[in-house]
């Protein structure tokens, strides 16, 4: 009976996902974003980018959303009005506006989400997608011995799953 996979063998190697310091901008975090979605065309389209410490240490992660909330203006942050009916965004202020590139300078340490759980390298597949299912993320880091080898997506473990229920 062949050994069970482990996250190690369904992750993205983290020299293939797009990782950044938490002192780039939003702008820079897009354009990171953008060259590898062009660069792993057809294998994987990235949804986040992992965020870094000067010593390498994960500090949080990036999401397409976060980077997309993070370009709103500030005075449409918290407004209750807005909160109320989102549709009166439009009048108080145009998100493909002016203050859009002025608001993508900002460090991406502003607006990054924590790191809500890891996986090991060596867990097993069953483990790594309860991890997963219970903690509502569809991506989680792969650490080997304290540091990030990957990422693990849970498009990939639907993969795995839909080939035994399929028979595949």
């Amino acid at each position: 009976m062949p050994e069970p996979k482990t996250a190690k063998d369904l992750m993205i190697p983290l020299v293939d996902y797009p990782h950044i310091p938490y002192w780039f901008t939003l702008r820079q975090a897009m354009a990171i974003v953008r060259e590898a979605a062009v660069k792993f065309e057809g294998y994987f389209e990235p949804r986040a980018v992992l965020v870094f410490d000067e010593k390498y240490q994960l500090m949080g992660i990036l999401t397409l959303r976060d980077i997309i909330r993070g370009l709103e203006p500030r005075f449409l942050k918290g407004t209750p009005l807005v909160k109320g009916d989102p549709s009166l965004a439009v009048l108080l202020g145009d998100l493909f506006g002016p203050n859009m590139k002025e608001q993508s300078q900002r460090p991406v340490s502003e607006v990054m989400s924590p790191i809500r759980v890891t996986v090991n390298a060596g867990d097993t597949l069953p483990k790594a997608l309860f991890s997963m299912i219970a903690e509502n993320v569809s991506l989680v880091p792969v650490m080997d011995e304290g540091k990030v080898a990957g990422m693990l997506r849970l498009s990939d473990l639907f993969g795995e799953i839909s080939r035994v229920v399929l028979g595949d």
